[in-house]
């Protein structure tokens, strides 16, 4: 279903989002997806951060059927954009910071698609770069295809699948335990809540109630009172 399993322990404000641009691309394309085939996206309304951050994900076949998915984001120099690095201060429309693809297929038929690459980062001013770039993340997903491949020659699909709910089950619980620790440590009552406020560079505030209900091991996080949208690059979807 492309949720998450595993991701590289750094960055999460770059990979917290990649559960959400897989299942974005298994939505848009459907059964338009075929084994061999990668895709890229950037887009921030198919999972993607800011534009630079170029998404590519490649689906794990087994027995004519895709059974797990394998992503790779990598920050590159530039995609074009009103500056160079393509993270203007001051951009204040999403053309403005470069190229924003929602779902492109970077492999087809066994062909990475130079022409069309190109084309969808025609202003980036080191497009040698991004292919190279990109070629690299092509094929560090297809170094995971081939671990993964390996797993399930092994362990038998249905003990790998086992393993990886597993993984996400235990990470559920941790989740859990941590929401249990932060309402002891705080000297909370059972359902109880914390709040916090801060102010971006224009006044803008930012406001939020976490409701933490200890037993349950579960949270609940209100932006109420939190300014509108700012005429500039510092929004993101709740």
């Amino acid at each position: 279903d492309g949720g998450l399993v595993a991701n590289a322990p750094h960055l999460p404000v770059h990979l917290g989002a990649m559960q959400e641009a897989v299942r974005w691309q298994i939505s848009h394309l459907g059964d338009n997806w075929k084994e061999g085939e990668v895709i890229l996206s950037n887009h921030p309304c198919a999972g993607g951060s800011h534009l630079p951050d170029m998404t590519v994900i490649t689906p794990v076949y087994h027995e004519g059927k895709t059974v797990f998915y394998v992503a790779s984001r990598g920050h590159h120099a530039d995609i074009g954009g009103i500056a160079p690095g393509s993270m203007p201060a001051f951009s204040k429309m999403l053309k403005e910071e470069g190229a924003a693809i929602k779902s492109l297929k970077l492999v087809e038929g066994g062909e990475f698609k130079e022409a069309e690459v190109r084309l969808a980062l025609s202003e980036s001013r080191n497009i040698k770069d991004n292919i190279s770039d990109l070629k690299a993340q092509v094929a560090a997903n297809q170094k995971g295809i081939i671990l993964m491949q390996e797993l399930i020659e092994e362990y038998g699909l249905p003990v790998v699948v086992a393993y990886m709910l597993h993984v996400q089950n235990s990470a559920e619980q941790a989740v859990r335990d941590m929401l249990r620790s932060i309402s002891l440590s705080h000297n909370m009552l059972p359902i109880d809540s914390l709040f916090g406020c801060d102010f971006m560079d224009d006044g803008t505030p930012i406001k939020l109630q976490l409701k933490i209900d200890r037993e349950k091991g579960t949270a609940v996080f209100d932006f109420t009172g939190t300014g509108q949208e700012v005429y500039g690059n510092c929004n993101a979807p709740v």
